[in-house]
């Protein structure tokens, strides 16, 4: 727990330090700033780089002698300029200045007045003291600690919509106490009014903001795409928000997959031009609706929104900034999501790795997994027509299939965001990580081999790279795979420890306890199976799990198999199932058996001297 009171004198001496105070100055924390917040915000105006930076503060006290010292010390072509509405205070604060001898800082009494704006009254700073003073001048920077929360809700708002035309086009604001939810809303409302923002937010005593203006050159187009099918449950909640992004410039792609349910309705109760509604007449698939999202875009940029997920209004915000920033980057993506559980309704919050300029990194992340979310990716349209759509040969795996075609050759940058919630529910695609085929991960993995040499994945253990490539294969359960490359490698003693712990290779007792397993399946002692299972390895308990959940849990019986196969594709399958379940387990069959690369040219070989 951190030590406020050490806090705020470490901050008062390091104040006191870069600004050399002539004369004790008032007392502060309480009402007024306190010292860690006038560090921040010391620090902040110095690394403007700007050489005559005209302040303007929303209330006085300790700040202003404090701005006033740092105009005086670091820019002698500055001005501070200070509203106070409580005439006692804005007497208090000349005289202080007058003690100090600070000539570039002017306080004016500024009583409350009404403004009208947007409909709503609002009570601000008279500003008519200030205009004069100003004339053309544009301001640099805001220091936002008035007026008083007690005023009204949201007193602090009023600042950017009665100052927008004379403010600089990056100014600068520095908002105290904004943990307070007066100022949180108010955060909100600017943000809207701004449109291109960076936004900090530093713990200090009552919390500190710091949000700057971000000009841009060039403003990118950005196209929200939305595939989605039978969804509509969930797709309002994400169409509205990617209607609320604070960045203007964008156009919404929703493309429906052949939807049945009332889809079309949902799409047609925004009336909003930006929402461009495509339909198919048929379901044809996650690939193909995402490659059509693509054709009907007309943005540069590519930005994905899953129909059950959604966006925070910055997200569009933040990658524009970024985008003028770094330029030589393709693909860009949050660091910062959302993980909402719709059976626990627990929220937990995820991080994620900034690989910018860290092809390393990147690529042993690859092989491994996907290394970046999809959902809320944003990619640069030329992407797509250099390294081609969504394979159609991948219902599912898509992404991580397109990921490890594009993220090898392109440059990368998380931006520091919390971009968008990730929906966890029965409908999911990922929800039930038992029903998935990884044989489509075996394939993508597999190919990446053939397209990069291993040690561009396994830099970091050269002559050991097959053991690890065998590990990640592993990790999405391809043990066939894995045990043809600790085979190839000549590795026999991490090869029997994989045959062993996958159930292919049974010797001693463990055949006779293998015979006894496979009596309990012919004669339906399901449960006993199973747990005999747990002694022969993982291929004899995903086929007890298909037995234990056929009647049942059919999809989960079926995934189970699919396990099976991929653990020990050779097994006949015949002698235990119907032939139409056959039909379900050969596809992935032959994605683990394929020869995708030229490490596997000795597969025949491999299985011959193994199987016979």
């Amino acid at each position: 727990m951190v030590n406020l009171e050490f806090l705020q004198t470490e901050s008062y001496i390091q104040l006191n330090k870069l600004l050399n105070f002539r004369y004790p100055l008032p007392f502060s924390r309480g009402w007024a700033a306190s010292p860690d917040f006038l560090v921040v915000a010391v620090r902040e105006i110095l690394n403007l780089k700007k050489e005559s930076p005209l302040i303007v503060e929303a209330g006085s006290g300790v700040s202003t002698i404090v701005l006033g010292y740092l105009i005086e010390t670091f820019f002698p072509k500055g001005f501070l300029i200070s509203l106070e509405h409580d005439y006692n205070y804005y007497e208090k604060t000349k005289k202080e200045l007058e003690l100090h001898g600070l000539n570039r800082t002017k306080v004016l009494y500024a009583p409350l007045i009404s403004y009208l704006i947007e409909d709503k009254e609002w009570l601000w700073y008279e500003t008519k003291e200030l205009l004069t003073i100003l004339k053309d001048r544009k301001i640099d920077i805001l220091l936002i600690d008035g007026p008083p929360e007690v005023i009204q809700e949201e007193a602090r708002y009023p600042v950017i919509p009665i100052l927008k035309n004379n403010l600089s086009e990056d100014f600068l604001l520095l908002l105290d106490d904004s943990r307070r939810e007066g100022e949180k809303k108010a955060l909100e409302k600017w943000k809207v009014e701004v449109g291109v923002y960076q936004c900090e937010e530093f713990p200090t005593e009552k919390g500190t903001l710091v949000f700057r203006a971000v000009p841009l050159k060039k403003k990118p187009f950005f196209s929200i795409c939305i595939p989605t099918y039978n969804r509509s449950r969930y797709l309002k909640e994400a169409i509205k928000s990617a209607l609320s992004q604070t960045y203007p410039y964008f156009e919404i792609v929703i493309y429906d997959d052949g939807s049945t349910d009332s889809t079309e309705e949902v799409v047609g109760s925004f009336k909003d031009k930006r929402i461009r509604y495509f339909k198919e007449g048929e379901n044809r698939g996650r690939p193909y609706a995402r490659n059509r999202c693509i054709e009907l875009s007309t943005g540069d940029w590519i930005v994905w929104l899953d129909d059950d997920d959604i966006f925070r209004p910055e997200l569009l915000t933040y990658y524009a900034v970024s985008i003028e920033k770094f330029s030589e980057v393709r693909v860009f993506y949050p660091l910062e999501n959302v993980v909402y559980d719709e059976n626990s309704k627990s929220l937990v919050k995820g991080r994620i790795d900034d690989f910018y300029k860290n092809r390393k990194g990147l690529l042993r992340r690859l092989i491994k997994k996907t290394p970046i979310p999809n959902p809320a990716s944003c990619l640069k349209k030329e992407v797509f027509d250099q390294f081609g759509k969504y394979n159609p040969d991948f219902p599912r795996a898509q992404d991580y299939e397109f990921w490890s075609r594009v993220l090898p050759f392109v440059e990368v940058k998380g931006v520091n965001v919390e971009g968008f919630v990730y929906r966890i529910h029965s409908g999911n695609v990922s929800a039930n990580t038992l029903k998935m085929d990884y044989s489509y991960e075996s394939i993508v993995k597999r190919r990446l081999i053939d397209k990069l040499s291993l040690s561009d994945f396994y830099f970091h253990a050269p002559g050991k790279e097959f053991e690890f490539f065998a590990s990640d294969l592993v990790y999405h359960e391809d043990y066939f795979n894995a045990l043809y490359y600790l085979w190839f490698s000549e590795n026999k003693e991490l090869y029997r420890k994989l045959a062993e712990e996958s159930g292919i290779l049974l010797l001693g007792k463990k055949m006779k306890i293998e015979r006894k397993f496979f009596k309990l399946l012919q004669t339906s002692n399901y449960e006993a199976a199973l747990e005999i299972s747990t002694k022969l390895g993982k291929f004899h308990k995903y086929l007890a799990n298909f037995f234990k959940f056929k009647e049942n849990a059919f999809d989960l019986a079926i995934a189970s198999l699919k396990r099976a196969a991929m653990i020990n594709p050779l097994f006949k399958f015949s002698s235990l199932i119907e032939e139409d379940l056959q039909a379900e387990i050969d596809p992935v069959r032959e994605r683990i058996l394929s020869e995708v690369n030229h490490y596997e040219r000795y597969k025949g070989k491999f299985i011959k001297e193994v199987w016979g």
